[in-house]
């Protein structure tokens, strides 16, 4: 290229140099300039401006695999930034729509029905608190995979755990263990929901198995911190209990949950998962996790309590 060629190009590129320099300048105060319109028209700015699956698909161009992936990264982002979440007027309001587009996009993401079923299941804060929403994805994604297993154990899981309705979770257990590729306990799973509706054992043993199942890691820790929170709750309840008959044979509550051994209630004083003793108030026999806990304490239904309580009435007779 001749000299006279290069000293013609230079105005064009130093052209080009300023205008990026200048554009680079301009992002902030522009970005500035859309939040403050968007503070005046309202204190919501968790819009999501293409909600709708099919106008994404149609605007794929072939990409739509590309896309999915995007989407759910994004979904989890949206879900995994709790701070922001704190700001929204709604903790979780695009999350359901996030995870439709991503699964409209590619229907073979099995790990999104999987996943974000339990992000859409679980109460908040923890979660978005719209099991609806969650039995709606795992309808979708039985469609696109009707004979995979995992699908229905989960479905049934929601029914179970998140909206209390045992007779439908043992239905669709029922009907996945007709699926020739469900495990040979699914059928007593079902069986076991429809005739002991809310029992601890059985819950213990949906974490359990979503614990050793699950390939997601955020998905395994919240099946274990339920498992601890049921062991937990589990506990408590039982040292209730036997305060209470020690109430009631000796007039007033035990001055330390040892003496619950002493007086041959229990053979030794459980200690939490972590390891850690619990707190105990002679003054109320209120039980309760110690300061050195490190157990996540999550929710556990409260109709677990009046199944267990039933149970240790039946065996050890009332307080």
């Amino acid at each position: 290229m001749s000299s006279a060629a290069l000293r013609a190009m230079r105005p064009a590129t130093w052209a080009i140099l300023a205008g990026c320099v200048l554009a680079v300048a301009m992002i902030k105060p522009v970005q500035d300039r859309v939040f403050a319109r968007f503070e005046i028209r309202g204190p919501d700015a968790d819009v999501l401006w293409l909600s709708k699956p099919e106008v994404v698909r149609r605007a794929a161009l072939g990409y739509e695999s590309v896309l999915a992936d995007i989407y759910w990264m994004r979904a989890i982002q949206y879900y995994g930034r709790r701070d922001e979440a704190e700001r929204r007027p709604v903790r979780y309001k695009n999350l359901a729509a996030l995870i439709d587009i991503a699964t409209t996009l590619d229907p073979g993401m099995l790990d999104v029905y999987r996943g974000g079923c339990w992000f859409l299941s679980e109460p908040e804060p923890l979660g978005a608190g719209q099991p609806e929403e969650a039995v709606r994805l795992l309808d979708k994604g039985i469609r696109s995979h009707p004979l995979d297993w995992r699908l229905y154990f989960d479905k049934g899981f929601v029914y179970y755990w998140s909206l209390r309705d045992y007779r439908k979770a043992g239905d669709v257990w029922l009907e996945a263990s007709s699926l020739g590729t469900a495990p040979h306990w699914m059928a007593a799973l079902a069986a076991k929901a429809l005739s002991e509706g809310g029992d601890l054992d059985t819950a213990r043993r949906l974490w359990q198995d979503q614990l050793e199942q699950s390939n997601r890691t955020e998905v395994r820790d919240n099946a274990r911190n339920h498992l601890h929170s049921l062991q937990v709750a589990e506990t408590i309840w039982t040292l209730e209990f036997f305060l209470g008959k020690f109430r009631a044979r000796f007039g007033r509550f035990p001055e330390r949950l040892e003496d619950l051994v002493t007086a041959r209630y229990l053979q030794y004083v459980p200690a939490d998962p972590s390891e850690a003793p619990y707190a105990y108030e002679p003054s109320s026999g209120q039980v309760s996790l110690g300061p050195e806990s490190r157990v996540r304490l999550l929710s556990v239904p409260p109709g677990f309590k009046e199944a267990l309580m039933k149970k240790l009435a039946q065996r050890y007779g009332l307080p």
